[in-house]
């Protein structure tokens, strides 16, 4: 799959905040395939999220708590980039060159972007293995309170 990744945003027709019945309508008016799981959250009172999985590769994930679009990931197979060029192909290396507020966070173990994304790599290859992008509430405890 190809189309711009765009930090708090979106994606092609995946719109962040956007309501879980109206992705499906817009996928299933669009013919696209996808993969539908619930993860239940034993360990805190967190509502369970709805992960939703689109490409043969597994190139998109889709995260819905309450029903509301809040995170997307993007891996494998897909082609986009963000506005600043970093894409699947790029070395780690060079992502920090090209956006020198990526830090790594030892207890995720990614590096996240002020510009609104979070990436990881493949530690043999040193090419990203995954591209995240998210609400801007994500990163506040606000998140946690479901109210978005």
């Amino acid at each position: 799959m190809t189309t711009p990744i765009v930090p708090f945003k979106g994606t092609g027709i995946f719109e962040l905040y956007a309501d879980y019945r109206d992705v499906v309508a817009r996928m299933q008016a669009n013919c696209i395939d996808y993969k539908e799981e619930v993860w239940e959250h034993t360990y805190c009172a967190d509502p369970p999220w709805t992960i939703i999985t689109v490409g043969n590769n597994a190139d998109i994930q889709l995260f819905f708590a309450k029903d509301k679009l809040w995170k997307i990931v993007f891996q494998n197979d897909f082609k986009g980039s963000l506005p600043n060029g970093i894409n699947l192909d790029t070395l780690i290396d060079e992502a920090q060159k090209i956006d020198p507020t990526l830090k790594f966070n030892d207890d995720d173990e990614i590096y996240e972007s002020s510009e609104g994304y979070w990436i990881e790599d493949n530690l043999d290859t040193r090419k990203l293995w995954s591209i995240s992008i998210f609400i801007p509430v994500v990163e506040r405890d606000e998140f946690y309170e479901y109210k978005w």
